[in-house]
């Protein structure tokens, strides 16, 4: 299997092994990057200093998925790489890019 970002894996062939592939890419972003993810508000928490952060995304819940707020994206990453880190390595129902800071991602 190729090592890239799997986005809407769930149902496919060789979803085991394309979820595990995502898993190992997060890990890998999440250790290279500093990020800050609120899942709670679409903007940060005022009493964090988000200036600490490459990565900073907000949270909107809605019903069977969530849309994100990209506050900042130091590094550049792609929109496979922010979905990715979104879903907290998952990605499995897959997301896209709603405009140039907004993305959504859907969940079970």
């Amino acid at each position: 299997m190729e090592k890239k970002i799997y986005n809407g894996y769930a149902f496919t062939e060789n979803e085991r092994e394309k979820g595990k592939i995502n898993r190992e890419i997060y890990s890998e972003l999440t250790e290279k990057y500093s990020i800050y993810q609120n899942d709670i508000y679409f903007n940060p928490d005022p009493e964090v200093n988000t200036d600490n952060f490459d990565v900073v995304i907000g949270r909107k819940p809605g019903y069977a998925h969530a849309e994100y707020n990209i506050i900042r994206n130091g590094p550049g990453l792609s929109t496979e790489e922010l979905l990715l880190i979104c879903d907290g390595g998952n990605l499995c129902f897959g997301g896209r890019r709603l405009s140039s800071n907004r993305l959504r991602v859907s969940e079970d």
